[in-house]
């Protein structure tokens, strides 16, 4: 088991920090992140401050904040169920970027 600060051997970092930063990843990417970057569209809606820039520049800056790698792609359809049953709103153009209310 990992103690202190000493070194650990690849053996420990194979069995239980590996392990734990892809469980740690997972959790981000599958709560956490799209959450999170559905609130930032959001929030850049409301507030009238979201460039002309498409909706995977949005998303991948918004991602830009979290130390995680992910797929942007497998993303999308989270953040756009969030953004509906959350915050009643649509993207209704990807490039560039349109978000309007969900009627």
């Amino acid at each position: 088991m990992i103690k202190g600060k000493e070194d650990i051997t690849d053996k420990e970092f194979e069995e239980v920090l590996l392990s734990f930063y892809d469980n740690y990843n997972e959790y981000m990417i599958n709560y956490v992140i799209p959450d999170t970057v559905a609130f930032y569209l959001a929030n850049g809606y409301s507030r009238d401050c979201l460039s002309d820039c498409s909706s995977y520049n949005h998303i991948n800056s918004a991602i830009d904040i979290f130390n995680v790698t992910c797929d942007i792609n497998c993303l999308i359809p989270k953040i756009k169920q969030i953004l509906r049953i959350k915050f009643n709103l649509k993207i209704s153009n990807d490039n560039p970027l349109k978000i309007e209310k969900y009627m």
